[in-house]
This record gives structure tokens, sequence and C-alpha cells, in this order.
């Protein structure tokens, strides 16, 4: 009997030594959540405005250019003009057939010269007392419609011929000789040669930053490199003018520069380009500049689309949030605005799952591995 009092003895302190077991356990994990911190990939800040040159596709236009249209409808007899021809100003490009005008305006003529005679009579009438002035001033009145119609009837004979604005090149001639051609519709196109405009897009966050020129030349301030085709050679194009409202498909603007026709390379209307800018030279005193994360590294404070925010290393293990205003994404990150330092180390990845209490670590990858 007396061997069986060790076992009995241990059975009935079973209880008490499992209970401090598990008050033993459930201590140290609540210890250990308290020192715990995350782990995060970080990475530091370089400005977007200092990264590499960005480039847009872009295409050659004419800097003086217009279409050549009639302003009456009517035959096309004579077309004088052919792609590439050169022109001088007023020179004849097209004519339309004008006998139904001619013979309006030798119908004007007949009765202006009528109305002079008449005028001329009742003026040496009038000195001799035999009408009375309101009969005078009648067919003076007379005469000088009759004139008006005249010398509206010699412009339209005028307009059935189609005159070079300026001296230049003759781009396109849409029409054939004996066409019926309507009022308004493009006959020839012309250019003046000598200067070229290059024309392409840009997005919001970066017209922001074009300053305004109150009606003035920008000048050299804004200076852009220009490649056309395969060339590899830049020539310095100025910002000449930007529309300002977003194209309805691409919610772009369209930027126009111009430069000198190069001596070294045939540009005609409608090749290719490409613009290359270099975002630094569009940065002011009082503009915020522009940095490239990755999307992961954006959050939303409330999920609210308009509360954008990153995360800020601070150290030893603490984060801050920064808002910011979004941009365009790009191939190369998120375009991001805000109260960010180059040198900065932010959150890169897994920013909505912090918040101003998150403590962390950074990640460093294993080595080897």
């Amino acid at each position: 009997m007396k061997e069986l009092l060790v076992p009995v003895t241990l059975l009935r302190s079973l209880p008490i030594i499992l209970a401090l077991l598990v008050l033993t356990g459930c201590e140290q994990p609540q210890a250990q959540s308290t020192d715990a911190t995350r782990p995060v990939k970080l990475m530091t800040l370089q400005s977007a405005n200092a990264a590499a040159l960005r480039q847009f596709p872009a295409r050659v236009e004419a800097s003086t250019r217009s279409n050549l249209s009639f302003r009456m409808a009517g035959e096309l007899l004579e077309l004088n003009v052919s792609p590439g021809q050169q022109v001088s100003e007023g020179e004849v490009i097209a004519r339309i057939d004008d006998r139904n005008v001619q013979s309006e305006l030798d119908s004007a003529r007949s009765r202006l010269e009528l109305a002079e005679a008449t005028l001329e009579r009742m003026r040496y009438t009038l000195q001799r007392g035999a009408v009375s002035q309101s009969q005078f001033d009648q067919s003076e009145s007379e005469w000088r419609a009759a004139r008006a119609t005249f010398e509206q009837a010699q412009e339209q004979v005028e307009h059935t011929k189609l005159r070079a604005p300026y001296d230049g090149v003759i781009a396109q001639v849409p029409v054939d000789n004996r066409q019926i051609v309507q009022v308004q519709e493009t006959v020839a196109v012309i250019q003046q040669p000598g200067q070229l405009d290059v024309v392409f897009h840009l997005p919001e966050q970066i017209v922001q930053r074009i300053p305004r020129n109150n009606g003035t030349p920008f000048g050299d301030a804004l200076a852009f490199e220009v490649r056309f085709g395969n060339s590899d050679k830049p020539y310095l194009a100025q910002l000449a003018s930007y529309t300002t409202q977003a194209s309805a498909q691409s919610l772009a603007y369209e930027v126009t520069l111009t430069l000198p026709q190069p001596d070294d390379i045939t540009l005609l209307d409608g090749m290719s380009a490409n613009v290359r800018l270099d975002l630094s030279s569009l940065q002011t005193e009082n503009s915020a500049p522009l940095w490239l994360l990755p999307s992961d590294a954006v959050s939303y404070a409330g999920d609210d689309p308009d509360q954008a925010q990153v995360w800020r290393f601070v150290e030893p293990e603490n984060v801050e949030a920064v808002p910011v205003e979004v941009g365009r994404l790009t191939s190369n990150g998120l375009e991001v605005s805000g109260k960010l330092a180059a040198g900065d180390r932010v959150v890169a990845a897994g920013a909505h799952r912090l918040t101003e209490d998150t403590r962390v670590t950074p990640w460093e990858k294993e080595q080897g591995l």
C-alpha cells in the first residue's frame, strides 16, 4: 500500500501543474507579439525628373500650310499645278467656269453705264432748275447701287480664279481637271518652306509644368530634342504653342514645336519624329518634383481614392504616412508628387497593410539562395 502513495500525490498535483504550463504558454506568445516587427521592402527615392529622358512619338507638319479652295462651285477648267511644284504669290493655280458670272458682270456694267449717264443728265438739268433736288438724289442713289452691283460682279469673276497666297510648294492636288468642285472643297494644298512644326501630345501632369508665355514667345528656355525617322541625330526645337483643352480620346494636350528646315535631311509633312524631353527643364520653384514608385507602394486612407499616401520609413522601426497626388502609370512606375525628398526610404510593397502604429524592419534578401 505504501508504494501507491507517490503516484496518488502526483495525480492530485497534476491539474495545478497543467494550469501553470498553460499560463506560461499564453504569456510567451504575448511577449513575442509585443516585440514583433513586420519586415518591409524599402526603396530609396530618386526624382523622376532626374531619371532618363522621356520620349514621345510625334509627327512633322509644315509651319505654314493652307488648303486652297474656291468660294463658289463650278467646273474646273484649268489646273495649272502638280505636287512638288513651286509657285509664286499671286500665281493662278486653278480656274473654274466663269461664263455665268461673266454674264452677270456684263449686265452690271451696262446698268452702271446707264445709271452714270442718267446721273449726268439729272445734274445738268438740276443746275437749270428743270428737276427737283429729290429727283437728283434718287438718280444718284440708283447710280451708287449700280456701282456696288458692278463691283460685286467683278469680285465674283475674280473668285473663279484660285491664286497662290504666298511663295510656296504645292503639297497635294486632290482634284482632277474638268471636275465639278464644291464650295470650300480643297483643290490644292500649299506649304511655305523654311520652317517646320513637330506635333506631339503630353499628359496633364507634364503640361501643368509648362510656364505661361503671356502672349510672348517662349524663346530658348524651353527647348526639346527631336529625332526624325530612324536617325539618332538630335535637332533642337523650340516650344511654339500647346492646346488648353485635352483631346477627348487620349486625355492629353497637343504640343507644337518649331524648328528651321534642316539642310542635311529631307523632311516632309506627315513624317514621323521622336521628341525627347528632360522633365527637369520644366521644374519650377513652386512645382513639386515627380517620383516614380511601384503601384503597391501607394495606399489610400480609409479606402478613399482621393486620399493617396505612401509610408516613409523612420529610424529605427517606425513608418509615417505622407499624403501624395497620384499621376499617370508609366512603364517605370506610378508618378506621384508630395512632401518627399530624394534619399527618403519608402515602403515599396504592401503599403495597404501598414498603420501609424506598425513597427517595421527593413527586409533584406537572403544571400546564397
